[in-house]
């Protein structure tokens, strides 16, 4: 297997100097989108060094973790760690991005990270490893590990919903239900448990409905991202232009949903990482305590969250007794 290194994306919600520059542009730009720019998307749960601690425990075979951040950084980091790569943005994306506010405009081109491997694994920061991993978790025959499911995504009033359609309608433009069905054994596997159905059901489409998304780390082969930069500059130049996201933006999930479609990974069990969301304090207790099968889990904020301050205590303490033990990334 040949080296993979992880991206980590992360946002200071509570520096000064960010806050300044990002309210001096949102006075710069009218009519941006407030459901992709509430409070919630900058927030800190203060956990960030439990992603870290997972990683050095649990994924001791990474080779390098690409820190990416506008320039500040935690208190706590170890930035003389030999693993650990701090990466601005001003090091990697191209200067008439910058500056950006926009997360999807900075993951579609981590791919520009320098000396970032063919084999990568790309996190958020509200990610964790639970339990021990091995590299043929996340790569086989030097392909990513990933659930490949058809389902319809759904549909609400917000800018996040938008950006999966224009994904989606990408993907119609290169791939048809013909490509789920030249690899029939990749899309068809018990792996996927009850998400098997879905394919079944909505294979019987012509078009590409949508792909299930599970929101875990996701397993990339870089040289993909340079493909649908090349397939589809104009499109991912644009949204790397936005400082906000906007409702006419792709992701990074464009990526993901082009290895699926020219069957460029293999299949994953579905229980391998879990979404959970930071409200439900005793579902991501018990999921730290008895994991089972799954080794990732995702413990996202959202609006839903109404009581903050306990809900970060709870989460918090509960990762506290998962990884009590301070990593090779912290002083």
């Amino acid at each position: 297997m040949e080296k993979i290194d992880v991206v980590l994306t992360w946002v200071d919600g509570n520096d000064p100097e960010w806050v300044a520059s990002k309210a001096e542009w949102e006075r710069k730009i009218k009519g941006i989108d407030t459901s992709s720019n509430r409070s919630t998307h900058y927030r800190d749960w203060d956990n960030l060094q439990y992603v870290f601690r997972g990683i050095d425990k649990f994924m001791p075979w990474v080779d390098k973790v690409h820190f990416v951040t506008v320039g500040h950084l935690p208190s706590w980091l170890n930035t003389d760690c030999p693993k650990l790569h701090v990466v601005k943005h001003t090091e990697f994306m191209p200067e008439e991005y910058l500056p950006t506010f926009n997360s999807s405009a900075i993951e579609i081109n981590i791919h520009r990270i320098p000396g970032l491997s063919e084999h990568f694994i790309n996190f958020n920061d509200d990610m964790f490893v639970i339990q021990k991993t091995v590299p043929e978790d996340f790569f086989e025959n030097g392909l990513p590990k990933d659930m490949a499911v058809l389902s319809p995504a759904p549909i609400f009033r917000d800018v996040i919903c938008d950006v999966e359609t224009n994904n989606i309608g990408i993907i119609n433009d290169y791939f048809t239900v013909g490509d789920v069905k030249k690899n029939k054994k990749k899309w068809y596997t018990l792996k996927y448990g009850k998400f098997m159905v879905r394919t079944m059901l909505f294979s019987r489409f012509s078009s590409i409905l949508g792909l299930f998304e599970p929101h875990i780390p996701f397993s990339y082969n870089k040289s993909v991202f340079e493909e649908v930069w090349e397939k589809e500059f104009e499109v991912l130049d644009n949204t790397s232009k936005n400082k906000f996201r906007t409702r006419d933006d792709v992701s990074e999930w464009l990526m993901r949903q082009w290895q699926l479609m020219s069957g460029k990974f293999e299949p994953r069990r579905w229980d391998f990482g879990l979404y959970m969301r930071g409200s439900d304090t005793e579902g991501v207790s018990n999921i730290l305590k008895n994991p089972g099968k799954t080794r990732l889990v995702c413990i996202n904020d959202s609006t839903l969250v109404e009581d903050y301050d306990r809900c970060k205590e709870l989460v918090n303490k509960a990762l506290d007794e998962l990884l009590p033990e301070k990593s090779i990334f912290e002083k």
